[in-house]
């Protein structure tokens, strides 16, 4: 898969460009705050279907301006492909796909695939749990549209939920029960699927991270893991849907009065975690930042990896600013790695890529972009 084409109007700060991208490393280099991160956002709303920035619709709007827009051209194994996502300020976003409006975000999102790769996933071995399952979650919805649209759905009821346990004083204990015991047993339906499905997935996935690390560090180093949820055990197969369904319908049952009391659900995939382990213990305890580094940088390639098993051809790699932040040997290893593969990434130092004699370089200034 490749991206022939971007062309952004009034986003961020920019006010109008089409960019052109080489099928294989493209490289926007500039200052800081000059534009270079906005391309990446851009770019990585047609394969994750929100800013990786946490930002609202709004925000992608240039000041004093309306409405935003980008378009991209890309091609896969098929054919050639259009998308395009509109943004305003009172109005919902619209999505297209080759011309056509798209009515739910699952019908957009896993069409246009890429790996996304910035600062804040360097951390992803010790920061909050919230951070590995949107790891995992992004990653699978590219490959499962399916799944984002139980994603979506499992957020609805779990704030309908919420919303009956915080409010319990307003029904009747008869009407609150039944309700309860509603929405208690669509818990554990959804979580059910959720937790299998991200069980199977990083049970692939970590065979090519330990792949990626031990030649990274020449055998040196390997890791494994282990899945955190509310049904796990020793021996448990949580790939196992319907097995998930009963444990769920249980630990929900056993902890009704610990979520009556906590008014809020404390059961479900939206508890779950995994947790990545060096032979000697925890990786968030044990790892060095190096080898957190390395770790976040296998993570991703075997992302890509595991992407290419599934849809039978490489994502767009997009990294943001993030070889700045890795020691020579790693920054090698990752360029090594993605030899062949499209990547667009972003740098304040054109020198970082000095060795990439054919890449196409970008330079990027207050909005303004500039072919070199």
């Amino acid at each position: 898969m490749y991206l022939d084409v971007a062309v952004f109007e009034n986003f961020r700060n920019i006010e109008h460009f089409p960019f052109t991208f080489s099928p294989g490393m493209n490289i926007l280099f500039g200052g800081n705050a000059q534009g270079k991160t906005a391309v990446i956002e851009g770019i990585y709303l047609f394969a994750g279907g929100k800013s990786f920035r946490r930002a609202r619709d709004k925000d992608m709007i240039k000041n004093n301006k309306d409405f935003s827009q980008i378009s991209i051209s890309y091609t896969d194994e098929k054919r050639e492909n259009k998308m395009s996502l509109r943004y305003f300020r009172e109005l919902k976003k619209e999505c297209f796909l080759n011309g056509v409006k798209t009515k739910k975000m699952s019908e957009f999102v896993g069409n246009f695939k890429a790996v996304l790769f910035c600062p804040e996933h360097l951390a992803i071995v010790k920061d909050e749990p919230s951070v590995r399952r949107a790891f995992i979650d992004s990653a699978i919805s590219q490959i499962k549209p399916a799944y984002l649209g139980a994603l979506i759905e499992y957020g609805k009821l779990t704030e309908q939920k919420n919303a009956l346990l915080k409010n319990a004083e307003n029904y009747s204990i008869s009407a609150f029960e039944d309700m309860y015991s509603v929405y208690s047993q669509k818990t554990a339906e959804s979580s059910a699927y959720i937790t299998s499905v991200r069980a199977e997935y990083l049970g692939r996935l970590f065979e090519y991270v330990k792949a990626f690390l031990l030649d990274m560090t020449d055998g040196k180093e390997t890791v494994s893991y282990e899945y955190i949820s509310n049904i796990s055990c020793e021996g448990c197969d949580l790939s196992d849907r319907e097995e998930n369904v009963k444990k769920y319908i249980e630990t929900i049952k056993n902890g009704a009065e610990r979520e009556k009391a906590a008014k809020t659900s404390v059961f479900g995939a939206h508890r779950d975690d995994f947790d990545i382990k060096l032979p000697i213990g925890s990786a968030k305890i044990f790892a060095s930042q190096g080898q957190q580094r390395s770790i976040a940088l296998a993570l991703k390639l075997a992302e890509g990896e595991l992407c290419r098993e599934e849809t039978g051809e490489y994502p767009v790699f997009l990294f943001d600013d993030v070889l700045s932040e890795l020691d020579r040997s790693r920054k090698n290893y990752v360029l090594g790695s993605l030899s062949g593969k499209q990547v667009i990434v972003t740098s304040c130092d054109e020198a970082d890529f000095s060795d990439c004699a054919n890449a196409s370089k970008i330079y990027v200034e207050n909005g303004n972009y500039y072919y070199r």
